[in-house]
Formats: C-alpha cells, structure tokens, sequence
C-alpha cells in the first residue's frame, strides 16, 4: 500500500482527487485531507505518508513552505505540485525542493495515473533501497563481532601479526589510526587471596553484552570476546592533541566511568591500561603494558582496581602474563621483584623439578633452561643486553650442575640490575616532584599539578608519594613553605601579609594559623623573636 496525503484549498478539488485514486488504484490508501500548509504540515506529521499531491497557492503557508517543513521530518516523502498557474519561478522552486512531479488544473485522470504511476515506482525503488540498506547493516552486525574476535586474537595470540591488524582495521573501518589496550578482568578472590578465574568467567560472559554496549556508546573502539575471565578492548583514537599525562588521565577516567556504569552488576573487577600507540601496527605493545597493568592491579585486595601502566612505577618492563607452570612463574615474579635470593630459591625449585621429571635426556633440561633464557630477553631485554654469551655457555654446558651455575647466576645478575632500575626510577620520580615543589611552592600548585610533572596519574602519584617518602603531599608542600617563610620572616622589608602570598597563601589569617601547627609560635612571634636574636 502507499499512503498518500492530498492537500488543496478547494474542497472540490480534494474530492475529485480521492475519487480518481480510489477508483483506479486499490494498493493507494488517502491516510489525510488539508485545506492549508499549516494543517498539511501537523497531518504530515502523524501520517507519515509516502507521496503529498501539494496545491501550491493556498493562504497562510503556501505549498512550497509546506514541503519544506514537511521535509525535515519525513525525508522520504515524495511530493507532486499541482496548481492552476503555470508560473515558471513556480516550477524552479519546486524542483530545487526536490518535487517529483508538477500537474497543471484542471488535472486529467489519465495524467495523474500517469504521474501516480511514476512517483509509486520511486517509492517501490526506495523501499528496496531501504530494505537492502537493513540487510546490509543485519549483516554487518553480525560479522562485525567476528572481524573485532579476529582483530583482538591477533593482538593477543600471534606473534607476526601485523599486517593481519593493519587488514582487520581497514575493513572494520575505523578511521582512527592508533590507540591503547585496555583489559578488563571479572575477578573472585577468596578470603585466601586465591582467584577463581573460571567462576569469574562464567559471571562474566552473562554481563559481556552490557560491558560491550558501554563501551560501544561511549568511544570508539574494538571489543574482543570474554576470554577465560577477560575481556581486551583495543580504543581507537586518532593522534592524541593532548600530552601525554593527559591522554593517560583520559583513559582512566573512561575506566572509571565504565566500572560506574556497569560496577554494580558485577563489582569485583580489574582493569589494565596500556599506553597509546600512533600505529595500529604497535598495538602488541599496548597489549603486553595492559597485562603488566592487570597484573599488578589484580594484586590489590579490594574489589575494584584500576591502573595505568605508566603509574606500575615499581615494576620495569613487561611481567609474565600467561605462564602455566607454576614454578616458572615464580621465578618470573621473582626476578620482577627484584628479589635476587627469591628468584634464585625459585629457579632452584624449578631446576629440581625438571631434573626429576626430564632425566636423564639432559638436552631436554638445557632446552628449558635456554628457553627461559629467552624468555628473560623478550620481558627485560632492555636491562639484560646483549643474552648471547649467556646462550651460548648453556648450548656448552655439559653437565646439570654447570647447567645450573650458569642459570643461576644470569637469574641473580638479572634481578639485581631490575631491582637497581627500579630505585632508580623511583628515586627519580620522587625527586622530580620534590623540584617541583621546590620551583614553584610560590604558586597555587595542587596534587594534580606535580602528579602532571611526573607522569603519575593524581590517584597513584599521591598514594605513590606518601609511601615512598612517608609524608603526603600536601604536608611536604606545606614544610617547604613554612621552611621558606622562615627565612623571609628574619627580613625586616616583608611584613607577614607579604611573606603570606610570598610563600602561596592568599589567605594571612590562614598561613598564620598553619604557621603556628608547625612551628608552635605565630608568624609575627617568628618575626619578633628572629629580629632580637638579630640585634
């Protein structure tokens, strides 16, 4: 059927339309009759029709007005002009609207079947078009899902895989050109501290679709399937304008509004957070940072834990992510840690049970050795250097105890270099926010400001800071502006009004009262008592 609204100011001319239409085409239904352009629009409106046979000249909003309005509210529509007056200006402004077709008065039946006959053809086309265009996107939404399980596998899964990210990027049409990972992960831990990750999985894969549509509504991104209790998002984004703190800050914010919205369905999760990448090419590094992140963020005790990679400021380069031996992955963990004699002891646990278990094929046990060996390389290839002289005393090794001496020295020599990058990554950390503090303690600087100057994100930077150093921030901005108000005091020139802003205090009443918490005494009996020690 076709719905169609007839629109005319002479009454007779809307009967005589209706009667020609109902009686030479039973597949046309007249959903509305209007005598102006005022009411034309409000029945166009509630109708929807598919054709509008419009009298141009009619009082109040003339046809033309009508159709424009009509327009803005049922694209679709397809209009025919009919009037009295063969005015040329007439005809250029209805075409320009888009009109399909323009009829003369009196009109002819046979030229308006003519004429019906042709608009009802282009509302068939439209239908179709329209019925393609709904295959297309069922489809798509179908495949979709699939290519983004194809995208993500190959971040996750294979090694060579950049081409076949460049391929799934290209036909998933995202017109971003890099990103980050961000993993989430369905927790269950136990008063032991154990986590069942299967249990966690199964909750999970019930809450995936609400995790998917967020994320979906929120950026753009691609969204792999749960897998075991995970689920890896690769956010597109273009060539971030911020700088670097504030992309980062962005990205933990867009996984604190996540959890906010989804977090009571399922409370105990965590998220890891890579960093972003310009090329989709780089995303496996993205993807590997993300599961250093989730691992140290799935070491917190409470329910939810979100972070960043760039704040796993006590962590060097990437942690194990999936080992499935147990004892492995204790020296992997160790050697993480920093904790020579611990990676030693594990090592020694693991050398043990391969002995045990692979001899006595002695080359079975070098193999593992040496693949372990590599494995070192791949995380802390930064901190090693060059692993060849190392492989090549094991490929020489003709005994288990050499075998272990070699091992276990490369274990030792590898922690203790993590553990010296590590102080000393902190130890830097630490001291570029003393400097800050130090430069600009005059200034109205709050945590954001320093936690911007070290790279932290605010949230981290402050817990970081107050464990490193054993006071918080806001009491060591505090000591550096008492300790410099003390020397401005012992100058008669400054009053402590002045010393006040001298030091970022806006307030006097109020650095006076800090002054005393600190110091035990005024601001003006520090004045007082350093003037008569100086006389």
């Amino acid at each position: 059927m076709y719905r169609v609204l007839l629109v005319d100011d002479e009454p007779i001319a809307l009967d005589s339309l209706e009667y020609m239409l109902r009686k030479n085409r039973k597949d046309i239904e007249v959903v509305g009759k209007a005598r102006s352009g005022r009411d034309a629009v409000e029945k166009a409106y509630n109708a929807r029709p598919d054709i509008v046979l419009m009298d141009i000249n009619m009082p109040g909003i003339n046809g033309l007005e009508a159709i424009r309005r009509i327009k803005e509210t049922n694209s679709s529509a397809q209009f025919i002009i009919t009037t009295a007056f063969d005015y040329f200006d007439y005809a250029v402004e209805a075409m320009e609207l888009q009109a399909t077709e323009y009829l003369l008065k009196p009109i002819r039946e046979a030229k308006l079947l003519e004429v019906m006959e042709k608009v009802t053809a282009r509302v068939d086309a439209r239908r179709e078009q329209l019925r393609k265009e709904l295959e297309i996107k069922e489809k798509f939404e179908i495949i979709v899902p699939m290519m983004e399980t194809g995208f993500i596998n190959a971040l996750c899964m294979f090694e060579d895989s950049e081409e076949e990210l460049q391929r799934y990027h290209y036909l998933l049409g995202i017109t971003g050109k890099g990103g980050y990972v961000m993993i989430i992960a369905f927790e269950d831990k136990d008063s032991g501290g154990g986590n069942n990750r299967v249990g966690a999985g199964v909750r999970g894969q019930a809450l995936y679709s609400r995790y998917r549509e967020v994320l979906k509504a929120t950026c753009s991104c691609i969204v792999g399937p749960i897998m075991l209790n995970r689920v890896v998002v690769y956010i597109c984004e273009d060539e971030p304008t911020d700088a670097p703190f504030e992309q980062k800050v962005a990205a933990i914010k867009l996984a604190n509004m996540l959890y906010q919205r989804v977090g009571n369905l399922y409370p105990e999760i965590s998220i890891g957070i890579g960093r972003f990448y310009s090329r989709v090419e780089e995303a496996k590094k993205s993807y590997r940072e993300a599961l250093q992140a989730l691992e140290l963020a799935s070491g917190h005790s409470k329910e939810m834990s979100i972070l960043h990679i760039d704040d796993a400021v006590r962590d060097m380069e990437d942690l194990p992510a999936d080992e499935d031996e147990r004892l492995e992955r204790s020296v992997l963990q160790k050697t993480s840690d920093g904790d020579s004699a611990g990676a030693v002891l594990a090592f020694e646990h693991l050398y043990a049970h391969l002995c045990k278990s692979l001899m006595p094929d002695f080359d079975r046990v070098k193999n593992r050795a040496i693949a372990l060996v590599v494995d070192f390389g791949k995380r802390w290839g930064n901190v090693i250097g060059n692993s060849c002289p190392v492989l090549s005393q094991l490929l020489d090794a003709k005994d288990a105890d050499t075998l272990y001496d070699i091992e276990c020295r490369f274990i030792r020599d590898t922690a203790v270099r993590i553990d010296s990058g590590k102080q000393k990554k902190i130890g830097t950390i630490i001291d570029r926010a003393n400097q800050y503090i130090q430069e600009h303690f005059h200034e109205e600087i709050a945590l954001e400001d320093v936690a911007r100057a070290v790279n932290l994100s605010p949230y981290y930077f402050s817990r970081f800071y107050k464990e490193e150093t054993g006071v918080n921030f806001i009491d060591r901005l505090t000591a550096v502006r008492v300790e410099k108000a003390k020397e401005y005091l012992t100058r008669t020139e400054y009053t402590v009004k002045d010393v006040a802003r001298a030091v970022g205090y806006a307030d006097p009443n109020y650095f006076s009262k800090l002054f005393k918490k600190v110091t035990n005494m005024t601001a003006t009996e520090y004045k007082e008592s350093r003037g008569r020690r100086n006389q």
